[in-house]
C-alpha cells in the first residue's frame, strides 16, 4: 500500500479541542442514563441520540461522505472523555467507528452502500469465530455464529471476519472485486464482509459483571447475502478506496484499535480516582477519628494512581503522535511501529488497571456496594482487561517481535 505526504495536514492543528469539548459537555446526559445501560444491558436510545446529535458517530468518516475524517489523537480523546462518565458509552462509541474505517479497503460501491447516504458509524462486528461464505452468484451467502458484537442493538451493518466454504470460488484483484488468482491456498482463506444487521439474530446472551451496557451479544445469521463488493481479504494486504485517500486511512489499523479501545480504560481509572478522592474528603474510617484523605496511606496509594495513570496516558498518546506525524510524512509503519502502539495499549491498561485496585482498596465497605461508582468502575474494567488486545497477554507479543519472532496477535498486522 502505497503512501505520499500530505502537506495539508502537516499544517492542521490537533487535537480538535473543539470536538473534545463536545464530548465532555455531553456527561450529564451520558450520566443520566448510564444505570439504564447497565440494566438493560446495551445503550440507551437517548444516549446514542445524543452521541449522534453531537456529530461522534462520523468522527472517522471520510469528509467526502460527510463525516469528520479527524486525526486519531482527536479520536482517543473523544473516547476517552466519554468513558469517564460511563464506560460502556465509550466502548459502543469507539467499536462501530473502527468497522467504519475498514469500509477504506471495500470497493467503492461498498463503501457507499455503508456510508454514502448516512455518514454514521452504525455498525457492530464478531471478529470469531469466523461465518462461513458459501459462493454465490454476485457473492456469498453467510452464515454461522459470532460472539462480542458490541452495539449490535444499534446497529444497521454488521461486520465479521469470514472464511470461504469451498475451493474454485472467486478471489480479489486489484479492482477490490472477487476474481481468481491472489490469495494464499495454503492457508484458510478469510474475508472481511459486511451484511445488514436486520439478517442476524442477537442471542440473549449478555449477561456479566461488568460493561453490561456494551450490548456486547452473540448473534446468529444464516445465509445472508453478501455481493462481492462488500468483501475484501482479511490481511495486510488492501488498497483504499477513492473516497479514503486521506492520511488518517494511512495509519495503522492497529494504531487506530490502541487510540480507540486504551482511552476507556483510561476513562474507568480517571473516574475510579475521581471518586476516591471525592469520597476521601467526606468518609471517616471506622474506628478512625480522622477523615480517610488524612490517612497516609491514603495519600501513598493516591499518589501511586495518579502516577500509573499519568504515565500509562503520556506514552500512549506520545506514541499515536509520533506515528500520526510519521504518517502524515508517508512514512509507512514499521513492525517495531507496531509493536510500540501494543506495547503502548498494554502499559497504559495495566497501569489504569492498577489505579482502579488502588481506589477500589481505599473505599473500604463503600466500594462494595453496588450503586458505588467505584464498584462500578471495578467491574468494568475486569471485563475490559479481558479483551485481547488491552489483556497481560499482549506484553508477550511484544516480547515476541522485540526478539524478532512472528507475533502470535493477528490485529498487529491487519
Amino acid at each position: 500500500m502505497a503512501s505520499t505526504p500530505n502537506q495539508a495536514f502537516l499544517h492542521e492543528s490537533y487535537p480538535d479541542q473543539d470536538l473534545i469539548d463536545i464530548a465532555r459537555n455531553l456527561g450529564p446526559v451520558i450520566r443520566e442514563y448510564s444505570a439504564q445501560g447497565e440494566r438493560e444491558g446495551h445503550m440507551p436510545q437517548p444516549m446514542w441520540d445524543a452521541l449522534s446529535d453531537a456529530g461522534l458517530l462520523s468522527l472517522l468518516t471520510p469528509k467526502n461522505f460527510g463525516g469528520a475524517e479527524v486525526d486519531p489523537i482527536t479520536y482517543s480523546r473523544v473516547v476517552e472523555e466519554i468513558s469517564i462518565h460511563d464506560a460502556a458509552a465509550g466502548w459502543t462509541l469507539t467499536n462501530p467507528l473502527l468497522f467504519g474505517v475498514l469500509c477504506a479497503r471495500l470497493p467503492q460501491q461498498g463503501a457507499l452502500d455503508i456510508m454514502g447516504t448516512d455518514p454514521r458509524a452504525r455498525l457492530a462486528a464478531t471478529f470469531g469465530p469466523p461465518l462461513k461464505a458459501v459462493p454465490t452468484e454476485g457473492g456469498y451467502k453467510l452464515s454461522g455464529y459470532g460472539t462480542f458484537a458490541s452495539n449490535c442493538h444499534q446497529a444497521l451493518w454488521m461486520g465479521a471476519i469470514c472464511q470461504i466454504a469451498e475451493e474454485g470460488d472467486p478471489e480479489i484483484q486489484d479492482s477490490g472485486m472477487l476474481n481468481p488468482g491472489t490469495m494464499k491456498t495454503d492457508k484458510p482463506r478469510l474475508l472481511w464482509a459486511y451484511y445488514p444487521a436486520k439478517d442476524c439474530r442477537i442471542l440473549d446472551n449478555w449477561h456479566v459483571m461488568g460493561m453490561r451496557g456494551t450490548g456486547s451479544n452473540n448473534i446468529q445469521v444464516d445465509e445472508s447475502f453478501v455481493p462481492y463488493h462488500r468483501c475484501v481479504p482479511f490481511g495486510a494486504e488492501y488498497q483504499l478506496g477513492p473516497d479514503f485517500q486521506g492520511p488518517l486511512y494511512r495509519f495503522p489499523f492497529i494504531g487506530l484499535a490502541v487510540g480507540g479501545l486504551t482511552p476507556v480504560a483510561l476513562g474507568i481509572a480517571r473516574r475510579a480516582i475521581d471518586e476516591i478522592a471525592a469520597l476521601a474528603k467526606t468518609k471517616t474510617p471506622a474506628g478512625s477519628s480522622k477523615l480517610l484523605w488524612e490517612h497516609p496511606a491514603t495519600q501513598y496509594k493516591i499518589a501511586q494512581a495518579e502516577g500509573a495513570v499519568r504515565a500509562g496516558r503520556a506514552l500512549l498518546y506520545e506514541t499515536l503522535r509520533e506515528r500520526w506525524e510519521a504518517t502524515l510524512a508517508g512514512k509507512e509503519p514499521t513492525m517495531d511501529d507496531r509493536a510500540g502502539l501494543m506495547l503502548a495499549a498494554s502499559t497504559a491498561a495495566a497501569n489504569a488497571a492498577l489505579a482502579v485496585e488502588l481506589a477500589f482498596s481505599l473505599s473500604g465497605t463503600t466500594g462494595i456496594y453496588v450503586d458505588s461508582p467505584i464498584e462500578r468502575c471495578f467491574r468494568d474494567m475486569q471485563v475490559v482487561r479481558q479483551q485481547r488486545l488491552l489483556a497481560d497477554g499482549r506484553y508477550e507479543t511484544f516480547g515476541q517481535m522485540y526478539f524478532g519472532l512472528e507475533p502470535d496477535f493477528i490485529t498487529i498486522v491487519i
